[in-house]
C-alpha cells in the first residue's frame, strides 16, 4: 500500500522544483513516426503501432495546451512530444463515436502552431 502511495505523489506531485511530472505511459514519438499517421486511421491501430497512448488532455500541461486551436467536444484528443525533435509537440484527435482520426497538428514551443496544421476532416 505505501509503494502504491509513493508512486501515486510522483505521478501526481512533480518534483519540489517545479519540474513537469511524467506519467507511467508513452507520451512521445518521432516526426517519422507522426508522418506515417494517416487520414482516418483507426485510434486503436494507430495507438498499437506507436505502442504508447499519448497524454489524455486532462494531464497535458497548460504549456502544451495553448499552442493548439480548441477542438470540439465531439473528438478524444491524446497529446504527444516528438522525441527526436524536443521542442515539437503534437495533438491527435479521434471522433468519439467511430474512432477515425480527424485532426493531427503539430507545433513549436517557439512559434506557435506550424503552418495551418493538418485537419483531416471538419
Amino acid at each position: 500500500m505505501a509503494v502504491a502511495f509513493i508512486v501515486l505523489a510522483a505521478i501526481l506531485g512533480g518534483d519540489e522544483q517545479g519540474e513537469p511530472f511524467t506519467v507511467p505511459y508513452g507520451e512521445t514519438m518521432t516526426a517519422a513516426e507522426y508522418d506515417a499517421i494517416g487520414e482516418g486511421e483507426d485510434q486503436v491501430e494507430v495507438l498499437e503501432r506507436l505502442g504508447k497512448s499519448g497524454r489524455p488532455e486532462r494531464l497535458t500541461e497548460d504549456f502544451v495546451l495553448v499552442l493548439f486551436p480548441p477542438h470540439s467536444e465531439d473528438v478524444v484528443c491524446s497529446y504527444w512530444q516528438f522525441s527526436d525533435q524536443q521542442e515539437i509537440f503534437a495533438r491527435l484527435c479521434f471522433d468519439r463515436s467511430d474512432g477515425e482520426l480527424v485532426e493531427k497538428l503539430d507545433a513549436n514551443v517557439h512559434d506557435g502552431l506550424e503552418g495551418d496544421g493538418d485537419v483531416i476532416s471538419a
